[in-house]
């Protein structure tokens, strides 16, 4: 019987993991509440980077590496793609769109710290995001 790792960070792994039976793990970094109303095995916490993660693989009888983390989770997307490349399993990746500007918007794109700092000034509730 196949067997999926699902790695968890956005809405859609959830509702994934909803339709997974008891022989497929969701595994979550740990941050937030962890779902009690899945059939599928949940495991919270880290692997240890690639190497520990394709042991897990191995050492769990994985079939297929999913990787649904959240877009600002660069690292465990690394060590997902290593992973799977380590353990020969198949690795794939749920990427939404990146936000892209709009008519009415008004991005401002900094280059560091001191000159978010500094466009920030003027502002008294900015919302601001970083990562991909």
């Amino acid at each position: 019987m196949k067997r999926i790792l699902l790695l968890g960070g956005v809405t859609e792994a959830l509702a994934i993991a909803r339709t997974l039976g008891p022989q497929h793990v969701y595994s979550l970094a740990g941050v937030g509440r962890v779902p009690t109303d899945l059939r599928c095995e949940v495991r919270v916490g880290g692997y240890g980077g690639a190497e520990g993660l394709a042991h897990y693989i191995g050492e769990q009888g994985i079939d297929l590496l999913l990787d649904a983390t959240h877009p600002y989770a660069a690292q465990i997307s690394q060590n997902a793609a290593r992973a799977a490349a380590l353990s020969g399993v198949p690795c794939w990746a749920l990427r939404r769109p990146a936000w892209a500007p709009q008519a009415g918007d008004d991005w401002r794109e900094v280059a560091d710290w001191a000159e978010l700092v500094e466009a920030l000034k003027p502002f008294q509730r900015p919302l601001f995001t970083l990562g991909r």
